[in-house]
């Protein structure tokens, strides 16, 4: 049965694995929730009221869920989830969002634009569906936030503000100004809103018609 999209779940935490010193990826039992690849939930420590939104970062077909969740020292919720261990529990509500990978489009050529954990529902993508033709941009300020990059292989494209490394030094719109686009490509945008409203002018300057450039907002 799928879970209401009012209806909060108690989840039992099975993991927590760091990737940096500040961000980590939140695994938790899956009981009753059904999703697509590029929603998200609401996600708290059990019995607290404060409560966020986090892209699903792991693919439908697992039998866990998991998100990305990078700490904020002064947050109310990403601090105290960050700080979780196995056994713990966390409340679900959800899924939310239309940010999703229709079939249609599953075999054309994809563009995934990311800032920071905004790569969350690509991973849910990458990991949810076979053979996908797509390349995913990611622009961090730093060289360690390339959240496990080595599963991407080939089409993982590192761009990075304040650090030498990467595979361009510079902002994600930097780089795209040097990129010609398929027009039949359909490109998918999550991150901050000001990398995502300077990328998306910037794909319809290039031909993309406003139909094949999906957004989301991540705060």
């Amino acid at each position: 049965m799928a879970l209401s999209i009012k209806k909060r779940l108690t989840c039992n935490v099975l993991d927590v694995r760091n990737l940096t010193d500040s961000t980590v990826v939140l695994r938790f039992e899956r009981p009753a929730l059904e999703f697509e690849p590029g929603q998200y939930l609401r996600v708290g420590v059990a019995d607290d009221p404060e409560i966020r939104d986090y892209s699903v970062y792991s693919g439908a077909n697992k039998e866990y869920v998991e998100v990305l969740v990078r700490r904020v020292e002064d947050g109310l919720v990403s601090k105290q989830l960050c700080d979780l261990k196995a056994g713990e529990q966390v409340e679900v509500g959800g899924p939310y969002g239309h940010f999703k990978l229709i079939h249609e489009l599953r075999e054309k050529p994809l563009l995934f634009i990311a800032t920071g954990t905004g790569i969350s529902p690509f991973h849910s993508f990458a990991e949810s569906y076979e053979k996908l033709n797509y390349r995913l941009i990611h622009g961090t300020a730093n060289l360690e936030e390339a959240y496990e990059a080595g599963f991407y292989g080939e089409n993982y494209f590192h761009c990075v503000s304040r650090e030498e490394g990467g595979d361009f030094k510079g902002r994600v719109t930097d780089y795209l100004k040097t990129l010609d686009i398929p027009l039949e490509t359909n490109a998918f945008l999550c991150g901050n809103c000001d990398m995502i409203y300077e990328a998306f002018d910037m794909l319809q300057a290039k031909g993309l018609p406003t139909a094949q450039i999906h957004t989301e907002v991540y705060f």
